[in-house]
């Protein structure tokens, strides 16, 4: 069950599904075996489920990603580059 934001420097309790956003993942064993080519075939059959959430504030600069080595992380939101009037 979601408690609080994702982010770790943040402690913003879960209140409502309006503010923010959700994150579903499903079988990070089987994700995490890939990273182990040896393990290949030896993928588990129950499915997990597990979800996260970001308030509102900090899913505008970061969001949740899965890691092979580290599991679920949270990760900066990569801004795009703004054109500039030289440019165009």
């Amino acid at each position: 069950m979601v408690s609080k934001c994702a982010n770790p420097a943040c402690s913003t309790p879960f209140q409502y599904l309006r503010e923010g956003k959700l994150f579903r993942f499903e079988d990070l064993e089987i994700l995490a075996d890939r990273s182990r080519p040896h393990l290949v075939g030896e993928r588990k059959t129950a499915r997990r489920t597990e979800h996260f959430w970001l308030c509102g504030p900090c899913s505008l600069t970061v969001t949740v990603s899965f890691d092979s080595q580290r599991g679920i992380v949270v990760v900066p939101i990569a801004m795009p580059l703004a054109r500039t009037a030289a440019a165009s």
